[in-house]
């Protein structure tokens, strides 16, 4: 089997710089989700505001979403190609932000209109029909007590009347007849009997009223079709009228407070209880306390007085159109919030729960931020958004994925293929080289001059580099080779010529002018020769003891392109390696690689990169045998 055909073998298959078909219909169908739901969102906001609209107004929102969704895909295209100028990423990074915000806003709109708007109008609701329920339960209390009150005197006045008359006794010295005190007494059962009859029907009113919501309520809570408005397909009809029911309700139930014969009722039992002097027909006076009349009186003139004052709920239709500006209501609400005063506001259940117990509380349905529920769907909306955004990072192409997709080809093609040919063929000729150097033999020296400074990459390549100079490098190290072995000067050629090279493909730029090792600071942020030296010696170059420098930055991302390349070479010498017979692959690697010298055919030229499309550097002739 031949190397390329072990590389193929060894690597996963590659994919191309398009999308992939599974991303392809992911993004496609994630963004026809994502317009559906911002379209149908800023729609129905819209139609809250001023009605229904034309086809011409829809079509240009849809064109609208269109654009934004289209922007939003462009925005992260961008990011994640690779090819966005550094200075941009801030600004695409706003814009991006910006557009999630209103694409998530809207689709949250759409999202609670379906999942929680009829579950809200039900519950408000009915959370408004109980109130008003309960305070008019309340009120009839009130009505059946005084009711059972005046029953009571009327009945107590009739039986002291009868005693009047066959005994007497229930005035002072009130002797036994049909005098005026026995008259006083059956006007005083006639007048509460009257009360009596005045109150019960009022009594009764408030039970219709009670057992009229009741039945609205059943119907609500049951979700009865009858409710459902056939033409919008919602409930804000039914509602509407619910609440206007509620208003007459309570405004009937607050009108007994000023009813004018309540009103007059109550004035003359007040002032039958304070009475104790009376005058007959003929204008005799006579006196007739009653100590448990006054005190039976004095009860029933309070219970009027404190008959309880309804406060009508805030009850409106949350369904269609109204469900998105609710929606937008409680999102923007919470959001404000949050930012101004680092807390959430609270929840439409507890300012229904508040109003509840307070009826004069202060705290309105405006005010109301989200609830417990009402995340499902904002976390919904989120989600479509970030699946988009995932499914954008993870492209075929990118500087994240390029990274592992150019370890895996980079020996088989790259942008530095020509570069490592001639590097190759230097390093060959400098160090007058028998047999091919491996990939890291070409990068080592390099590695020994390229330090980073300010987020960059840089190289201080020295001008001349001789023994003294190794001798004070040395003498700091343990076990230091020797001058000749280390091939110091060699090394220093070589670096002379590979950076030349470099140059001349725009790989890097010379920097400053070369003064006695001197280049100009403001070009590398300050950075002098002294600073130079500690990056080297820091990371234990030997030429960190060099006279000169001449000094190379490398352009955006060519270092790292080196790199790949050159580990690439060496995955593929491996996957070379791994589809030789079994019998060599046993071998040590030295072994083996003579083995392989053997397999090749004879011929003056040096092998080529296993699994590379480099061409196999020829050798030189040796410059000695050249006249």
């Amino acid at each position: 089997m031949s190397s390329s055909g072990g590389e193929i073998m060894a690597l996963p298959a590659q994919r191309d710089s398009s999308y992939s078909p599974l991303m392809i219909l992911l993004l496609a169908g994630l963004s026809i989700l994502a317009w559906i739901s911002t379209y149908s969102g800023m729609l129905y906001l819209i139609e809250a505001g001023s009605g229904e609209i034309g086809l011409g107004a829809k079509v240009a929102i849809a064109f609208a979403v269109l654009m934004l969704q289209g922007m939003i895909i462009y925005i992260l295209d961008a990011l994640f190609s690779g090819q966005l100028r550094p200075s941009l990423y801030p600004l695409y990074i706003l814009g991006y932000v910006v557009l999630f915000l209103i694409s998530v806003a809207f689709a949250f709109g759409f999202y609670w209109r379906f999942l929680e708007a009829g579950a809200q109008t039900s519950q408000a609701a009915g959370a408004s029909v109980y109130q008003v329920q309960r305070s008019l339960q309340n009120g009839q209390s009130r009505l059946e007590l005084l009711q059972t009150a005046l029953s009571t005197l009327a009945t107590v006045s009739s039986q002291k009347a009868q005693i009047e008359r066959t005994a007497g006794g229930t005035c002072p010295a009130s002797r036994a007849g049909d005098g005026p005190r026995r008259r006083l007494r059956e006007s005083d059962a006639q007048r509460f009997q009257f009360a009596n009859d005045l109150i019960a029907s009022r009594t009764s009113a408030v039970k219709s009223d009670i057992a009229d919501l009741n039945t609205d309520l059943q119907r609500i809570l049951k979700k009865d079709p009858a409710t459902i408005d056939p033409q919008t397909g919602t409930r804000t009809a039914f509602i509407e009228g619910l609440d206007r029911k509620l208003g007459l309700v309570t405004e009937r139930f607050n009108a007994l407070r000023t009813d004018p014969q309540l009103r007059q009722l109550r004035d003359e039992l007040q002032a039958r209880g304070r009475q104790t002097s009376f005058t007959d027909e003929r204008g005799v006076a006579f006196s007739c306390p009653d100590g448990q009349l006054q005190t039976a009186l004095n009860g029933v003139v309070r219970s009027i007085d404190e008959l309880p004052q309804l406060q009508k709920p805030e009850l409106r239709s949350v369904e269609g159109s109204e469900a998105v500006t609710e929606a937008f209501r409680r999102l923007s609400n919470t959001a404000t919030e949050l930012v101004l005063h680092g807390k959430a506001p609270p929840s439409p259940e507890r300012i229904r729960t508040e109003q509840a117990a307070n009826p004069t509380a202060t705290v309105s349905q405006d005010e109301a931020g989200l609830s417990d529920r009402d995340y499902i769907p904002l976390l919904i909306a989120i989600f479509v958004d970030v699946c988009i955004l995932l499914v954008s990072i993870n492209r075929p192409f990118g500087p994240f994925f390029n990274l592992g997709q150019d370890l895996a080809r980079a020996q088989a093609r790259g942008p530095m293929r020509g570069v490592l040919n001639t590097f190759y063929r230097v390093f060959q000729d400098q160090f007058e080289a028998q047999s091919p150097p491996t990939p890291a033999e070409l990068v080592a020296p390099l590695q020994d001059v390229v330090f980073d400074h300010g987020g960059q990459y840089y190289a201080a390549v020295p001008l001349d580099f001789r023994e003294e100079n190794y001798d004070l490098w040395a003498r700091a190290r343990v076990n230091a080779p020797s001058f000749e072995s280390s091939r110091a000067l060699e090394r220093s050629r070589y670096l002379a010529a590979v950076f030349a090279i470099l140059e001349g493909e725009k790989l890097v730029r010379l920097l400053g002018v070369e003064r006695r090792s001197r280049f100009r600071r403001d070009e590398v942020g300050g950075l002098d020769e002294e600073a130079v030296r500690r990056k080297l010696d820091r990371q234990g170059s030997m030429y960190a003891q060099a006279d000169a420098f001449r000094i190379y930055r490398f352009r955006p991302g060519k270092w790292a392109e080196l790199l790949i390349q050159a580990v690439g070479s060496i995955s593929g010498r491996a996957a070379a390696q791994r589809g030789l017979p079994l019998s060599l692959r046993r071998l040590p690697a030295d072994a083996a690689s003579a083995a392989e010298q053997k397999a090749l055919p004879e011929t003056n030229e040096p092998a080529a990169l296993p699994g590379s499309d480099v061409e196999p550097p020829r050798r030189l002739p040796d410059r000695s045998r050249v006249e």
